[in-house]
């Protein structure tokens, strides 16, 4: 029998080709595009950041095998991601007066432009440091920082090394040139300091310049978090994973072998550590890729539309107390949840807020909301979680911020995260009496990735979900878990056993001939329990579609196995973000929407909180959602039985592209 399941950083890895697909994709605008590339570029480097040191320290066959598979797709990635560069990208901006200087030679009209713009700025942080080949000495390279190797000859004739900081995490990677009549010019720091090394080696001469880049090892681990100061220990995490073990040594492809030799002894480097890469690291720069012409070459704009209810009344709580609210962002503007928080904190009537932050933005505007509610008089208690991988430092900064302006802040719970994303303001009435306002999501309170990523925001004033709410806020502040949510899902409580009961009841169903299905949508699948359940189903009948954006390490498919069960992949302008269970219950369709994907981390080790949906309504709208996304061939992807992408290829006649489908269906009922 074919193995159903595959390793989570292939299935990882088959997601970002979906990006470069996107990248490939001549119907998506110019800088879409570029925007694309360095998606890509950004989440590989993540990926050797936190998925490849457990590879490499645990030296079996079986690890051996798999990190050569993944250095494969890797190769192949990288070489299809330059093809597309070189080939796509830049005959397109050429085409359109935009000129990209690489290895071309430089207009006269610049040299001055450049060598003044490196004389005057670059050369402030530029930082050389030569390597002694023969007297042994330890060389450090910083965490992502880019650097040049340079080979150089000196007047005896010897060969000397030296390597230098490209300082990209100073300056803007890309600058813009004095245009030449309608043609524009664009070029990196790192071509500047490769045109201006003369001034750098004024007396030796450079025989050649190769960028290199090291990725080290992220994903930290505190051994014990139930005793000591944990805040502390993750601090010193923090400092600690900037020296972390090297995971990938990116260098020029370019590179002589014995300079390759030389990075591998100054830099204590392993072979399978050393990965050969384009003469240009660090390409999710590429965000910043300047554009001169812009709004010209870049992709439509889809402005967030009003949710009209809250725009027929001054009190978003008068709206929400009349009906429960279900908004869709970013197709719908996330002012929403802004005005929410803005409301509470100046509502006379608004005694207390709660609230969970996973990840929040820098600059926060919902942070400085729950501060002006402390200044006036408002109990605020705010959950912050400071182990969120990589938002740790901004996530310890607004916790010092809200907890200096008289907030209660309650911080990172031993050996769980809290990754749920709900909030609950409570007022009084006309009457006195205490009203709750709850809301729950699938994605961060963070306006920032709000503008980008697909997420359910579900506003209400319903006691069920508030005194459901309130059992998890119980246990965040004491720690002690009393009895389990009634309603709601709440990993860490309930959710894996009443997920696992609500699917057994789709396969007791169909073996009564009733009616069965199961729909997930999901970011991520590698749970086994679930797995071996959906398969359960699979194998009774139960037709299973499943909607899943990143790792899935279940193979559908397969003969009797899991040959009932179909996934898909859809990755667009906007990044998939939002959880979707839903079952068929015999006709009375459940539908949860949820912060959870169906990965271990998620139903084993976090809190996390699924809400259902009863209003007719916001069923019928996460149906016609649901329904518009498998519609979706031009950017959904069938995953096959060996776990690769395959577009869909049928009724291209009429393209569907569910992304603009969800916003123009928004739209239109806007203006019924």
């Amino acid at each position: 029998m074919q193995n159903y399941l595959i390793p989570s950083e292939i299935s990882w890895l088959s997601f970002n080709d979906c990006i470069l697909g996107e990248a490939d994709d001549p119907s998506n605008s110019l800088y879409e595009r570029i925007k694309f590339l360095a998606i890509h570029s950004s989440n590989l480097d993540e990926f050797f950041r936190v998925k490849i040191r457990k590879l490499l320290i645990k030296n079996s066959k079986k690890n051996k095998e798999l990190l050569a598979k993944i250095l494969t797709e890797v190769n192949l990635q990288q070489n299809r991601f330059g093809a597309i560069w070189n080939t796509s990208i830049l005959p397109e901006l050429e085409a359109n007066n935009i000129i990209y200087y690489e290895n071309q030679e430089l207009l006269s009209e610049h040299l001055q432009e450049i060598e003044y713009y490196f004389k005057s700025i670059i050369l402030s942080y530029i930082q050389v440091i030569y390597i002694s080949v023969n007297q042994p000495k330890t060389y450090f390279l910083n965490n992502r920082s880019l650097y040049f190797l340079v080979k150089l000859k000196d007047t005896s004739g010897n060969d000397n090394y030296a390597y230098l900081n490209i300082p990209s995490d100073k300056l803007d990677r890309y600058k813009q040139l004095q245009s030449q009549g309608d043609t524009h010019y664009i070029i990196s720091i790192d071509t500047i300091i490769k045109h201006c090394l003369s001034l750098i080696f004024p007396t030796g001469k450079v025989i050649s310049c190769n960028a290199i880049k090291l990725n080290r090892d992220e994903n930290y681990l505190i051994e014990d978090e139930n005793s000591g100061d944990l805040i502390a220990k993750i601090e010193a995490k923090i400092e600690e994973r900037k020296r972390g073990s090297s995971t990938r040594f990116l260098y020029d492809s370019n590179m002589d072998t014995e300079t390759i030799s030389v990075c591998k002894k100054a830099f204590r480097l392993k072979k399978e550590e050393m990965i050969q890469g384009g003469s240009h690291h660090n390409l999710y720069d590429l965000f910043k890729f300047p554009n001169p012409v812009k709004p010209n070459l870049q992709g439509a704009n889809y402005p967030g539309l009003k949710h009209l209810p809250f725009e027929s009344s001054k009190s978003i709580f008068e709206i929400i107390n009349k009906e429960n609210q279900l908004l869709h962002f970013p197709y719908q503007s996330y002012y929403c949840v802004l005005q929410f928080f803005n409301q509470a904190a100046i509502n006379r009537n608004v005694l207390e807020i709660k609230i969970t932050l996973y990840r929040i933005s820098s600059d926060s505007l919902i942070a400085n909301a729950l501060i002006s509610a402390a200044k006036n008089g408002k109990k605020v208690t705010v959950f912050v979680e400071v182990k969120a991988r990589f938002d740790e430092y901004n996530n310890l900064f607004w916790s010092r911020e809200m907890k200096n302006a008289g907030i209660k802040i309650i911080q990172s719970m031993p050996n769980l995260k809290v990754h749920a994303k709900v909030a609950m303001v409570t007022m009084k009435d006309k009457y006195g009496n205490k009203k709750h306002f709850s809301y729950l999501s699938t994605g961060n309170f963070n306006e920032s990735t709000a503008n980008i990523y697909s997420d359910f925001g579900f506003f209400t004033a319903e006691k069920k979900y508030a005194d459901d709410l309130k059992t998890v806020f119980a246990f965040l502040k004491s720690k002690k878990k009393t009895a389990a949510p009634k309603h709601i899902l709440a990993a860490g409580f309930n959710m894996k056993d009443k997920l696992i009961e609500l699917i057994d009841n789709e396969i007791n169903n169909k073996k009564e001939g009733k009616e069965a299905y199961i729909f997930l949508k999901v970011n991520g699948v590698d749970e086994k329990d679930i797995i071996d359940k959906l398969i359960e189903a699979s194998k009774a009948g139960v037709d299973v579609i499943m909607i899943v954006r990143g790792i899935c390490t279940l193979l559908p498919g397969i003969k009797n196995v899991s040959e009932n069960i179909e996934i898909y992949r859809i990755v667009d302008m906007f990044l998939e973000h939002s959880r979707i269970y839903k079952f068929a219950n015999n006709g009375d369709e459940k539908i949860y929407l949820s912060s959870a994907d169906m990965l271990s981390r998620n139903l084993n080790r976090r809190i996390e909180v699924a809400f259902p949906l009863s209003d007719e309504k916001h069923i019928a709208a996460i149906n016609t959602i649901i329904r518009l996304q498998l519609e979706d061939n031009t950017k959904r992807r069938i995953i096959n039985s060996e776990g690769k992408n395959e577009m869909d290829i049928q009724n291209l006649d009429e393209p569907r592209r569910a992304q603009t489908e969800i916003y123009n269906w928004i739209a239109e009922a806007n203006n019924e």
